[in-house]
């Protein structure tokens, strides 16, 4: 027996823990996804914002690179001229030109190339025959009218342009006239010619400048690049390259390429061609602009790296917050579907725990609320069960039955039985026959009537007020009708008992079912005067019990018509019963929502002390003292043990003073559901 209820009890426990399990993981696994996305997607717009902004910015390097390798080429070629025009205006150099003295003019080009700083010097005659080259003493005398530079210059006119070496070597040339004074002015005797390799110095300044790699490269007589001088060395890789990209040229025939892609081992360039040509228009050769992409990516990949740690960080820390918060809320939830269950069974005993202030808060209290008015109806429930089910009244207080036992009324209501009779007339259990269900109805008697002519009409008025409550703490009324000259009621049937009947067998009731009657009342009466409604007649004569502890309202709408009692037979006298009839309204003067709630204050006064607050047993007296707030008794102080909280609110119902009580049933229903209502 031990071994099978350890075992039932373990179970729920397991399975709580697994769905609790479940949930975290899911709400866990989806932040987990949600950040994961957030990071993904910010990495990849990084990347697509990084690429281009790399492309314009690579794009605008490669144009300040060529443009500085195009300035400063022509600066060192500016530079050679001058020192070249210097060199040939010197007096004893034209003499030894005119003489063509092979020996002298091979001093001459080797001192003409130190003062220009140029590479290697030639100079030729009138006829542009080379007469001396300074890095070749033993050069032969051959014309050099072949070349461009030299006709222009034997012309009268100083020419730059570009040239190559052996293939290997990319050379600025200028070359400029070597004249002397005649009658008709200058007449020509010859051109000194000067070369310049373009050096890796070069290709370093541009690169110190701009960060910009710069290759310079020469085409042979096959039109075959070679790399001639460069900032990333004379590699075989950096050779491959020059091919690549002077293929490109090549395709195109154009002499300058805006961009290319290339890539040299692991890194990526993006690059730049230019070709230069001879002073006669013949491609000679080119250089590169190489610039590696990740010069520019390189802020953006220390940016990326630092997105992509934060957002590890963030994805840790969100976890983290995830499972927290899924664990925050599996197992409020869990305890609440636990509870639940438990109420399912019958067992209203289970503890919600604290609620906090978000939607799951709200579902705890909705929940601990619903349990709390369980626990309160189960004990007016036991309290119902333990009772003798009343006997029908016939004719109570002298009242006569005036329709028969069995008899159809309005064709329509076939009479079953006599519920019991009250100032309004006599109720009877009947079966509608169109609709197939029982219904109550209530005949009024025909002397409240005639008393006065418009009552019909106002209780017509009224009735169609009172149709608009749809509460189930209310009996509903469905119609008015007449049979035979006698006026009455069709209702909602409810089988239960009345609050009177209970009150009289056991005088006291528990606290718990006290409460429960508490709320019930307080919520009806609070649906009634939203509808404007006020009943005028709360009393437990008034209120019905259902087996399931539900409590219902009935005679809504018809308080008005409610002939006046044995204990009030005065003329003039307010309607209602006087011990429950709040002071203006004894006073016939005009009456609120606050009528009925002193009302409730006297119900509930009479149920927790099993007397009313002023002595009935004089009805004069009685009057007098609720009008004038005589003092009364408090519940507490009454029957000890009743809640303090729950005697002051009494107390400020059945104040003489409507101000001093709750201003609306709504009110009042807060008040009841604090907890301190029950300690």
């Amino acid at each position: 027996m031990s071994a099978t209820s350890s075992g039932s009890a373990v179970a729920p426990a397991v399975a709580s823990r697994v769905r609790s399990g479940r949930l975290t993981w899911r709400l866990f696994t989806l932040v987990g996804a949600v950040v994961i996305g957030a990071l993904a997607l910010s990495l990849l717009i990084l990347t697509v914002i990084a690429s281009r902004t790399a492309n314009a910015a690579g794009a605008q390097a490669l144009d300040r690179a060529a443009q500085l390798v195009s300035v400063l080429l022509t600066a060192r070629e500016q530079s050679l001229a001058r020192a070249a025009t210097v060199f040939v205006q010197n007096p004893i150099f034209r003499a030894l030109v005119l003489a063509e003295n092979a020996d002298d003019l091979r001093d001459q080009s080797g001192e003409g190339a130190e003062r220009t700083g140029a590479t290697w010097v030639q100079i030729t005659n009138a006829n542009g025959v080379r007469l001396a080259k300074s890095d070749d003493m033993a050069a032969p005398r051959i014309p050099l009218t072949g070349s461009a530079l030299i006709a222009r210059a034997l012309g009268g006119d100083a020419a730059t342009g570009f040239g190559a070496s052996s293939d290997t070597m990319l050379l600025q040339v200028i070359a400029v006239p070597v004249t002397v004074p005649s009658a008709s002015g200058e007449q020509s005797i010859g051109a000194f010619m000067a070369a310049q390799v373009i050096d890796s110095a070069l290709a370093a300044k541009v690169k110190e400048a701009t960060d910009t790699d710069v290759i310079f490269y020469v085409l042979d007589t096959a039109h075959a690049p070679h790399v001639s001088s460069s900032s990333l060395g004379r590699t075989r890789p950096i050779q491959d390259l020059v091919v690549r990209a002077t293929g490109v040229l090549a395709a195109q025939h154009i002499d300058s390429v805006a961009r290319f892609d290339v890539r040299l081992g692991d890194e990526a360039y993006v690059g730049r061609a230019v070709v230069v040509r001879s002073a006669g228009g013949d491609p000679l050769g080119g250089f590169l602009a190489l610039r590696a992409q990740g010069t520019e990516l390189a802020p953006f990949e220390s940016l990326r790296r630092w997105i992509l740690l934060a957002g590890v960080i963030s994805l840790v820390l969100g976890m983290l917050v995830a499972f927290l918060l899924a664990r925050s809320i599996a197992g409020p939830v869990l305890a609440l579907a636990s509870a639940a269950r438990r109420a399912a069974e019958g067992d209203y005993d289970a503890v919600v725990g604290s609620a906090s202030r978000d939607e799951v808060g709200e579902l705890t209290r909705a929940v601990g609320t619903m349990l709390l008015d369980l626990r309160e109806k189960r004990s007016l429930v036991t309290l119902l069960q333990s009772s003798t089910p009343p006997t029908p009244i016939r004719g109570v207080d002298g009242t006569t039955t005036t329709i028969a036992i069995g008899s159809l009324v309005a064709e329509r209501y076939e009479i079953r039985s006599v519920l019991g009779s009250g100032g309004a007339g006599v109720v009877y259990k009947a079966f509608d026959r169109e609709l197939g269900e029982l219904v109550a109805l209530k005949t009024l008697h025909p002397e409240a009537v005639a008393q006065d002519p418009a009552a019909v009409e106002r209780l017509k008025s009224e009735i169609r007020l009172a149709r608009r409550i749809t509460h189930r703490g209310v009996v509903r009324i469905y119609d008015l009708g007449e049979h035979e000259g006698t006026y009455f009621l069709s209702m909602e049937f409810v089988a239960g008992t009345v609050l009177s009947d209970l009150l009289e067998r056991d005088t006291r009731l528990p606290l718990d079912a006290v409460i429960s009657i508490a709320r019930q009342l307080a919520r009806a009466l609070e649906v009634a005067h939203a509808e404007g409604i006020i009943h005028r007649d709360i009393k437990p004569q008034n209120i019905m019990l259902r087996p399931d502890g539900t409590l219902k309202v009935m005679d809504f709408g018809i308080a008005r018509l409610a002939v006046r009692t044995a204990q009030l037979t005065q003329v003039g006298m307010a309607v209602g019963t006087p011990g429950y009839m709040a002071p203006e309204q004894l006073m016939d003067a005009d009456v609120d929502a606050r009528a009925d709630l002193y009302a409730c204050g006297v119900v509930l006064y009479e149920c927790i002390t099993g007397v009313l607050p002023h002595d009935p047993s004089n009805p004069v007296l009685m009057i007098g003292r609720i009008v004038s707030g005589a003092p009364v008794r408090a519940p507490h102080d009454a029957v000890p043990g009743t809640p303090r909280v729950l005697s002051d609110l009494i107390m400020r119902l059945i104040a003489a003073d409507p101000a001093a009580r709750c201003q609306s049933a709504a009110a009042l229903r807060l008040e009841l559901s604090a907890p301190e209502i029950e300690t």
